[in-house]
């Protein structure tokens, strides 16, 4: 699948706003501006940092979406200072920020629910490899990725809601994206001082992750491949 570049202001916008799942932010890099789709052709402005720049960059993108044929929700945005933070720190920041609006207002995809999926058990989600897709990398050139999905079922209406892996990722927090289950076992990817404690105390449930799991033979998704996890054997499930 090769991508039809751009001409236009207008078009770029489109394109980039097509591509979002409903529920998914959107967050042109140095603007200050932070924004929600929430509809098929809705897009909701959320975080506003309080400079003239991002008071600008509002305008305009407020004017490009509408010339594409966005409804843009501006009413309850939120006008938060800037920091003087260093650029990890800053990257930090705007993931909490990110989280924080994710977990407050990402709901079950049905209407009559509106389940947050923060309320969801998103530590049973199971992933699910999609397939084989074509990108186009910035060089111009096609590159073949693996294409991955994260289930998760709502316990109010038994939904089963498909996320995109970075926005399960946004949801569920680091601590869930470590832990990865098996047909046959549980998996934890361990940070470098439980690793060596690990090997200090001589404990030898830890393995070296590739593609496959070694209990189960099932494929692993890409952030769980190359880490160093302690696992746990899920007998019962087996027979």
């Amino acid at each position: 699948m090769t991508s039809t570049k751009p001409e236009t202001p207008e078009e770029e916008i489109e394109i980039m706003l097509s591509n979002l799942a409903i529920g998914a932010l959107w967050e042109p890099q140095g603007h200050g501006l932070t924004y929600m789709k929430i509809g098929e052709r809705d897009i909701e402005l959320m975080v506003q940092h309080q400079t003239s720049e991002a008071a600008q960059s509002r305008i305009r993108f407020g004017i490009l979406m509408a010339k594409a044929g966005w409804q843009v929700k501006e009413d309850g945005v939120q006008i938060v200072p800037p920091q003087n933070l260093t650029p990890q720190q800053q990257y930090m920041s705007e993931q909490i920020k990110r989280q924080e609006i994710a977990q407050a207002t990402w709901k079950c995809q049905t209407p009559e629910c509106g389940c947050l999926l923060s309320a969801f058990a998103l530590e049973k989600a199971e992933w699910i490899f999609v397939g084989q897709s074509k990108i186009e990398d910035d060089g111009g050139q096609e590159q073949e990725v693996e294409v991955w999905a994260v289930n998760v079922i709502c316990p109010v209406c038994d939904t089963t809601i498909a996320m995109e892996p970075l926005e399960y990722a946004l949801i569920a927090g680091d601590d869930l994206m470590m832990s990865y289950r098996t047909p046959a076992a549980q998996l934890e990817a361990l940070d470098r001082p439980t690793i060596i404690k690990c090997i200090d105390e001589q404990f030898t449930e830890i393995i070296i992750t590739g593609s496959f799991c070694p209990f189960s033979g099932a494929l692993l998704p890409p952030h769980v491949r190359g880490a160093v996890v302690k696992f746990k054997e899920l007998e019962s499930e087996e027979e």
